[in-house]
């Protein structure tokens, strides 16, 4: 995420927030006290929402919203931090983010602290920080991370719960390796901005955000929430030896053992890379595609970018 501050606005302390939580997480911490010892100590009236189901983050962002509250705050993994997010796109009210999940992709682009305490005294303080981020549109569903079919999708089906629950962000780099034993192929045809390419490859992404959840590994140092743009990259049929080769290179690992081999490398032999307002993606045969890490939705897809439409604490 860009450094540059002045983009962004300082407000006064919170008077009310409402704060929206999945249940399964809050089970590990102290939630509930950690909150009433936060805001009581601040002066802030505060009052808690539990999410049951599929769609219920949006309904409860949307109704604090109706409610006029100061800040929304949203605890849980990813999924329910965007799906809060959803109900929020357009508003003027802030999010703050409490990372209660596997990966906290959200929370890690915006460089928020793990520690649920920190981030509580981030709008316990005389003054706070906001400022706006881009989200993209699948349709009229909004997306704070990335779109992807092909690879991506498989990873999302095969990290189970059992291997999130067993080794944390890491189960989506063991589904990797194990996608990529049999990894399917498709044929694309990809419309950016008006331009259409057609290839075969192993996958499509569509990112707002690089961070990727695992070491410092990024999709690229130039994906930014802040730029107005997406992100495209198209996946190429490679082995396992190259994707682990561009991976230590992205993650800037064993640079003396790997520079002989990174120095025969064409990342453009593996990946393509586009900077996009609009994308549109068919595929032959249909295949599924992953938003924010649901598999929700099969090619053909539109996707659109949408800058400055959140809100968030930082």
């Amino acid at each position: 995420m860009a450094s540059d501050q002045s983009k962004n606005e300082i407000r006064p302390r919170p008077k009310r927030v409402q704060v929206i939580v999945n249940p399964a997480p809050a089970t590990r911490v102290p939630l509930l006290g950690m909150l009433n010892k936060k805001f009581r100590g601040a002066d802030i009236d505060w009052d808690v929402s539990l999410t049951h189901g599929p769609g219920d983050g949006k309904r409860l962002a949307e109704e604090a919203i109706a409610d006029n509250v100061d800040v929304v705050i949203a605890y849980g993994g990813d999924g329910t931090v965007v799906e809060v997010a959803s109900g929020m796109v357009g508003s003027d009210t802030p999010l703050l983010i409490l990372s209660g999940g596997t990966g906290n992709l959200v929370a890690a682009e915006l460089r928020l602290s793990s520690n649920l305490e920190r981030c509580l005294d981030l709008i316990c303080k005389e003054n706070y920080s906001t400022r706006r981020i881009d989200v993209g549109m699948m349709g009229d569903r909004p997306f704070v991370l990335r779109v992807g079919c092909g690879i991506e999708t498989e990873v999302v089906q095969e990290a189970t719960r059992e291997l999130k629950n067993q080794f944390g962000k890491w189960a989506y780099v063991f589904a990797g390796i194990k996608t990529l034993q049999d990894a399917p192929e498709a044929d694309y045809e990809i419309k950016i901005d008006g331009e259409t390419i057609n290839a075969r490859g192993m996958a499509c992404i569509v990112a707002n955000a690089g961070t990727v959840g695992v070491g410092r590994l990024m999709l690229a140092p130039t994906v930014d929430v802040n730029d107005g743009k997406l992100d495209v990259f198209f996946v190429k049929k490679t082995n396992i030896e190259a994707i682990f080769q561009l991976a230590g290179k992205m993650m800037g690992i064993d640079k003396e053992k790997n520079r002989d081999a990174e120095a025969k490398l064409d990342a453009s032999k593996l990946v393509n890379h586009w900077s996009v307002t609009s994308v549109e993606i068919n595929t032959d045969p249909v295949i599924d595609v992953q938003v924010d890490g649901d598999v929700v939705e099969k090619t053909p897809i539109s996707i659109v970018a949408r800058p400055k439409a959140l809100r968030v604490v930082v």
